[in-house]
């Protein structure tokens, strides 16, 4: 915060030295403002992601008690000795309680994973989330119960299994199968800033998955300080796609190099548990860290020069209007 008031004060003192005045003063200083918090806003909504709690699993109760009939009929089948009536009821039964495992394991996913992805969400593509399984499994077991257990023609049974998807539907809510929104950049230049930024954010979402399977806090925090800085520089570059050239060489080296030392770490590190291995990788993060603060510093920098030249620009054409 200090930081932002600062050079809106720096930026009110050089307007003053320049004689800019009035309503051009008055957007400058507004459109400053604007890039500063794009700057700082990627950085909270980073920590936020972190302090997101572990959804609360739905109850699938409804589903057990829908299958419990299925346990009677299984366990009568088993006593009248009648094989193909066990195996259609037990098979039954485990397809609706394996509906019932997907519905819950679907609600324990994290609620903000989805939102993590900024920038690999664009474009189109084809999904099969758990809760649609589930309606799959459920509907399975239902057209089975129905035609091998109870004995109704197929066409009854597949009529059981809609209903029963139907309902579900109402109770769980079924998820799209198709995710995502059409691409609506058209030149190869915005397609490849979309691209580039995809693929950054896979890696900064490797970097945050080791810093949760990392047992020490401290490189744990480090890492979930890179992935932050990560993000903002993201941030940055979605906001004015021309960083991507000044950027490119921390995408391709620095990131990519940060996503392998920490991925190879979190997997090795339990079973190679050195002092040495430790220190090695603290003096990485620290390294690493430097640079990530170092090139969002200099993105800055860049926005406050353009906007430098924007003042002179418009000082000139001020001037020239005799309004100076």
């Amino acid at each position: 915060m200090r930081d932002v008031q600062q050079d809106q004060q720096d930026l009110q003192a050089q307007l003053n030295r320049l004689g800019v005045t009035g309503p051009a003063a008055q957007w400058l200083m507004a459109k400053r403002q604007a890039m500063a918090s794009t700057t700082a806003d990627p950085a909270v909504a980073s920590v936020s992601h972190a302090a997101v709690r572990r959804p609360r699993p739905v109850r699938a109760w409804l589903l057990w008690l829908f299958s419990s009939p299925l346990i009677l009929a299984t366990l009568s089948a088993l006593v009248a000795g009648r094989l193909d009536g066990f195996i259609a009821d037990a098979a039954a039964w485990g397809l609706v309680a394996l509906a019932a495992l997907l519905t819950r394991r679907a609600s324990l996913q994290p609620a903000a994973e989805a939102e993590q992805r900024r920038f690999s969400q664009l474009g189109q593509r084809w999904q099969f989330p758990l809760r649609n399984q589930a309606a799959v499994s459920l509907a399975a077991g239902t057209c089975i119960a129905a035609v091998y257990g109870v004995g109704h023609p197929l066409g009854v049974g597949l009529g059981f299994a809609a209903v029963a998807v139907l309902a579900y539907h109402l109770i769980y809510r079924l998820e799209p199968l198709r995710v995502g929104r059409p691409l609506t950049a058209q030149d190869k230049e915005s397609r490849a800033v979309i691209e580039a930024l995809a693929e950054a954010e896979d890696r900064l979402i490797t970097i945050e998955r080791a810093a949760a399977a990392i047992g020490n806090r401290e490189l744990s925090q480090r890492l979930a300080r890179i992935a932050e800085l990560g993000r903002g520089i993201l941030a940055q570059i979605a906001e004015r796609p021309s960083d991507l050239r000044r950027a490119r060489r921390f995408l391709t080296v620095f990131l990519e190099g940060a996503e392998q030392v920490s991925d190879g770490y979190a997997r090795t590190h339990r079973h190679a548990d050195s002092a040495e291995l430790e220190q090695s990788f603290r003096t990485v993060l620290i390294t690493i860290e430097e640079q990530f603060q170092r090139q969002r510093e200099r993105l800055r920098e860049a926005d406050v020069l353009d906007l430098d030249v924007q003042i002179e620009v418009l000082k000139k054409q001020l001037d020239q209007e005799g309004i100076g």
